[in-house]
């Protein structure tokens, strides 16, 4: 039986394709690998004209040295704006043992909050508190040291500037982003030019009395479900931490 497929529907299934291993290959991918992975009902003229189509709309940008393509910024917002919600919370949910912890402070839980986080998805990780007065505190720039993005030192040199010279600056980002959805920032929609080609992903937590705004920073070749659905779990199990101090 013949599948018809509208041309919208392959367009997006072709562009999530190609991110999603363009996340995992960290390099051009070109039809013949797609094809040849994931086994496609289109022909490979089908899929080249697609990807052409998907350049000419700026979601996918041509390297000339290679016969692949690569998501431009545009091309991740898309796949970002195609992300489902009941994803998010099943994909990747992590379990924060916090039993484990030989003092059951605020400071201590918010610490291997982060380490676990950064571990767990690979990220950097950050918070911003604010409630009797006001912290940043981030954990993990050592997996941004495994990323290829970042062999570049330069780019890691402006990413250390960013959180020691304008940490206040970040913070104050974060803060604008204390509710309970999952928010992804992408390339320069973060709006500091250090970390242009990166990605943000955040959520938080407003009380009264205690708020925080909890992030992961990664290379826009983020896997943003993963990093999204870390995000998300890790945010509700720290709001029922949270919850007995405050």
């Amino acid at each position: 039986m013949v599948r018809f497929v509208d041309a919208r529907e392959r367009d997006s299934e072709i562009l999530g394709l190609i991110i999603e291993s363009y996340i995992e290959e960290s390099k051009p991918i070109s039809s013949g690998f797609l094809c040849q992975k994931y086994h496609l009902n289109y022909s490979p003229a089908t899929v080249r004209n697609t990807m052409l189509s998907l350049e000419r709309k700026g979601l996918l940008s041509h390297i000339h040295t290679s016969s692949g393509r690569v998501p431009t910024k545009e091309g991740f917002k898309r796949y970002v704006g195609n992300l489902k919600e009941e994803d998010i919370i099943k994909s990747h949910p992590v379990s924060l043992d916090y039993a484990s912890l030989p003092d059951l402070n605020i400071e201590g839980v918010i610490d291997y909050t982060l380490d676990s986080l950064a571990c767990l998805s690979g990220y950097a990780s950050l918070v911003a508190i604010s409630g009797r007065d006001e912290r940043m505190f981030f954990k993990g720039m050592r997996f941004m040291l495994e990323q290829p993005e970042f062999e570049d030192i330069a780019r890691l040199r402006e990413i250390f500037y960013l959180l020691e010279v304008k940490m206040a600056l970040l913070q104050n980002l974060l803060f604008n982003y204390i509710d309970d959805k999952v928010r992804i920032l992408i390339g320069d929609d973060i709006g500091f030019e250090e970390i242009s080609s990166c990605s943000l992903v955040v959520s938080g937590l407003h009380e009264p009395k205690f708020s925080f705004a909890l992030a992961l920073l990664g290379p826009m070749r983020m896997n943003y479900l993963k990093a999204a659905s870390c995000l998300n779990s890790a945010r509700n199990q720290l709001k029922e931490m949270v919850e007995e101090f405050v």
